[in-house]
């Protein structure tokens, strides 16, 4: 295209059929034989979805979650599910942004939750101690300014 001094979409598009008639031309091989050798594929609509899905396996974890690209599915079970802990789950991404997690051919019900946040560091004796007097002093300090007895208060 550079060559031919194509620089914008819509000479490009007025240049291609020439191209692909030149291409065509040159490269083009005929077959041995010209009978059409695609087959009609017999599988159902669902079973050729999965198959050009992207399908990734992850590991339960305890809690029956698991990651993926930074979000926590998080597996709903009727009963205990402690047969799942650790299992292998393949999560079908389809190109329409569906997504199915399936375990040993069954789909599981799922919800999305966004990553857990870190808690805050657990604070010892000391450092609560110190948050208590810290709050008492400012509690006395501002408690004898704002609130003052009126001059006949016993």
């Amino acid at each position: 295209m550079r060559l031919a001094g194509i620089s914008g979409m819509d000479s490009a598009n007025a240049w291609l059929p020439a191209f692909m008639a030149d291409f065509n031309r040159r490269f083009a091989v005929a077959p041995r034989d010209g009978q059409d050798a695609h087959w009609a594929y017999r599988g159902t609509r669902e079973d050729l979805v999965d198959i050009l899905s992207v399908q990734v396996e992850r590991t339960l974890s305890k809690n029956l979650s698991c990651q993926h690209e930074g979000k926590l599915m998080q597996v709903k079970t009727s009963g205990t599910g402690l047969g799942m802990r650790g299992a292998k789950v393949t999560l079908f991404e389809r190109f329409d942004g569906t997504q199915e997690l399936r375990w040993r051919k069954r789909k599981l019900a799922y919800t999305v939750l966004s990553k857990a946040q870190r808690q805050a560091q657990v604070a010892d004796s000391k450092m609560v101690n110190a948050r208590v007097d810290k709050a008492l002093a400012k509690r006395g300090a501002t408690s004898s300014k704002a609130h003052k007895p009126a001059p006949n208060h016993p």
